[in-house]
């Protein structure tokens, strides 16, 4: 049996180690497989979202790497490292993502009231499943 296991932090994000002993080459752009970290964004549950069981991500989600339009699911991780998978649209028309089927899950079981707020970050090389983690909920 093989298993593979993928260390995570405390705001549920991947942990990525290098080994201490390989010197670091400079890789050309287009050779390195690359993590995106770098995109966050806020979202507030509201009472329209709960109810079409429906959150759009705002139009910056287009340039994170970690996202593309042939990926059709997202995994939703809360603080405590609870996961949910949710389905992750495309809207040609409003050139927007979108999460569907689960958003309204993962409120209730988190106990969202309306209002609430959440700082999420967006984790994934493009090809795999992506993460979006709770950094903060306010």
């Amino acid at each position: 049996m093989v298993f593979h296991v993928t260390p995570f932090g405390p705001s549920c994000c991947e942990i990525l180690y290098t080994h201490p002993n390989i010197l670091k080459e400079e890789a050309d752009a287009d050779d390195a497989l690359s993590f995106s970290f770098d995109y966050c964004f806020l979202a507030e549950v509201t009472a329209s979202n709960l109810k079409e069981d429906k959150l759009y991500l705002s139009v910056e989600a287009t340039t994170c790497t970690a996202l593309n339009k042939q990926c059709q699911e997202i995994i939703l991780v809360n603080k405590e490292g609870n996961s949910w998978t949710v389905s992750l649209r495309f809207s040609e028309q409003d050139g927007m993502f979108y999460i569907r089927r689960g958003w309204r899950k993962f409120c209730l079981d988190n106990r969202c009231a309306i209002g609430d707020l959440f700082v999420f970050n967006v984790v994934g090389d493009g090809k795999t499943t992506p993460l979006m983690c709770v950094i903060q909920r306010g």
